[in-house]
């Protein structure tokens, strides 16, 4: 068991091991941008390794399965920072110090270049960073298979679920078209066509299967691919399906690792991952009330004003310091359970959100503040049944993107809302004019595939930019 995803790592171990991940995912996504004339997926080698046969003994297996591994943890909270631009959970404060005016995720103007880069856009380190996790797992795979067999399956179980939550992110954030190129253990690097944006949640699926195969013995990793085949066949519309796959995972189960939000640059200087940017607060006109709500699953602290926008900077109160970031979670397999019953109009679809809030049945004698529920969390009285199936859509969606906040789930959760349930884009994404005197909101709602994938001979580009 790696000492950084367990709850006793002191804060120091945590904050040093994580800003060692932050410094490293930022490497391996410039790498990735450099190197993309080779491809998107070959890792390099550990910085002063000059000899490839180190790798090649249980130590060094087990060395490209950690690597991978912190690369995958950092990608995910990487990807929930830019995907909250889009989503609307964060939003531009400052003006960032290379100049660049504006943020593309943030205002949602993401056309399709075939050189260089939006201005302002995050999202091609994004896609590199992502592409790369699939990768190293790859990689790391196999070399616990050839050179460490009789460690334990779980550790590629866990290997083959990173990298299905990476299509699933890749899958919510870019438009439809990605290429899902491998890369064989000691072998070619294949280049592959694009996928539709369900053939990736259904390639992500497959993986999840692997992995609950190679970690049967480690009810973690099981637990943590039967959250991620149930998230996927959400994406898929396949409701019944997801509350199955669901149904066996424990309320109280959380793959949790630490974060450091302040990490070192490499210069002794602390960077949060969140500078420069707030949580927001009705987006848009159609943004929910992050930082106003007062609900302790979003509470926010005042950081500074911004000196761009004079809005005050607020950021998360779960994310400062060195604490854990979520990436699934017994709280999300009744979450998605719920959004099945409402869908199959099956009344218990309630009743499982109030056993997540609250131990209280009644909210006129519940206690204030509330007791917790199964979610944890105190200060949550029951909901009542608003009663049209509109309203009860919106308020199961608004549970999800209170208690899955700034976990990289709610641009999936929004795109779901316009192709799934045929919600009007301006009732879900922001528009009108963008705050900072920096123009009008586009009308994007994905990402496109950056130009560094187009040394794939097979890649033709994005499909289409629907939901």
């Amino acid at each position: 068991m790696r000492t950084m995803t367990t709850p006793h790592l002191s804060p120091r171990g945590a904050r040093a091991r994580m800003a060692n991940a932050a410094r490293g995912a930022a490497l391996v996504a410039l790498a990735g941008m450099l190197t993309a004339c080779h491809d998107l997926l070959n890792p390099p080698l550990p910085a002063g390794t000059e000899d490839p046969s180190t790798f090649n003994t249980e130590a060094g297996a087990l060395g490209r399965y950690l690597n991978a591994i912190e690369a995958a943890h950092s990608g995910h909270v990487f990807y929930a920072v830019a995907s909250g631009k889009l989503a609307a959970e964060l939003h531009l404060a400052e003006t960032p110090a290379n100049g660049v005016v504006g943020d593309a995720l943030d205002e949602r103007i993401l056309p399709e270049i075939a050189t260089g880069s939006a201005p302002g856009d995050p999202s091609p380190s994004s896609y590199v960073t992502l592409q790369r996790v699939r990768g190293l797992a790859a990689e790391a795979i196999g070399a616990l298979a050839k050179y460490a067999p009789a460690k334990p399956a779980a550790l590629r179980g866990e290997l083959y679920a990173m990298q299905g939550f990476a299509e699933i992110e890749l899958a919510d954030l870019f438009c439809s078209g990605i290429p899902l190129s491998t890369l064989d253990f000691e072998g070619d690097f294949t280049y592959h066509a694009g996928s539709t944006t369900s053939e990736v949640y259904q390639h992500a699926i497959a993986l999840f299967d692997t992995a609950r195969t190679f970690g049967a013995d480690s009810a973690r990793i099981v637990n943590l691919a039967r959250v991620g085949t149930a998230r996927a066949l959400l994406d898929l519309g396949q409701y019944a399906e997801a509350a199955q796959a669901a149904a066996d995972v424990p309320d109280d189960f959380r793959y949790d690792y630490f974060v450091d939000w302040a990490p070192l640059n490499g210069v002794a200087v602390e960077v949060p991952i969140l500078d420069g940017v707030t949580v927001t607060n009705a987006e848009g006109g159609s943004g929910l009330d992050y930082g106003t709500s007062s609900d302790p699953r979003t509470l926010v602290h005042q950081r500074g004003t911004s000196q761009t926008t004079g809005e005050s900077i607020l950021e998360p109160a779960a994310y400062v310091g060195v604490t854990p970031f979520t990436l699934a979670s017994g709280v999300e397999a009744r979450l998605i359970e719920a959004e099945a019953a409402l869908n199959a109009n099956d009344p218990s679809w309630l009743i499982t959100l109030n056993a997540l809030r609250t131990t209280c049945t009644d909210a006129a004698s519940c206690p204030d503040p509330a007791p917790p529920g199964l979610g944890g969390v105190a200060g949550l009285p029951p909901l009542g049944d608003p009663g049209t199936p509109n309203a009860r859509v919106d308020l199961l969606f608004r549970e999800r993107a209170f208690w899955l906040f700034l976990t990289g789930h709610r641009q999936g959760d929004m795109r779901r809302l316009l192709r799934q349930y045929r919600r009007p884009q301006n009732q879900v994404y922001p528009t009108g004019a963008y705050r900072g005197g920096l123009g009008a909101y586009g009308s994007d709602v994905t990402a496109a595939i950056p130009p560094a994938e187009r040394v794939n001979p097979l890649f033709t580009g994005c499909f289409n930019r629907n939901p």
